[in-house]
């Protein structure tokens, strides 16, 4: 039973989450040769305030609100 597990910092939209855990499951559905039914895929949404880059909060970096994604949906 594979399990997937994605941190991602808040923010994403239900459509973006639903998008991404169908790519997942077909992914490891073809590299792994399981059933669909067999994978698992966990989503933990992390905080901007919980997490930084270079020594920077992600909700302190120029150009970023506190909980928003980026238009491009990476982050």
């Amino acid at each position: 039973m594979p399990r997937i597990i994605v941190q991602a910092i808040e923010g994403r939209s239900l459509e973006q989450k639903r998008h991404l855990v169908r790519a997942i499951t077909t992914g490891v559905v073809d590299a792994l040769s399981v059933g669909p039914e067999t994978v698992t895929v966990v989503i933990e949404e992390i905080p901007r305030e919980h997490i930084s880059k270079a020594g920077v909060l992600y909700s302190d970096r120029p150009g970023k609100t506190a909980g928003a994604a980026p238009a491009d949906g990476r982050s």
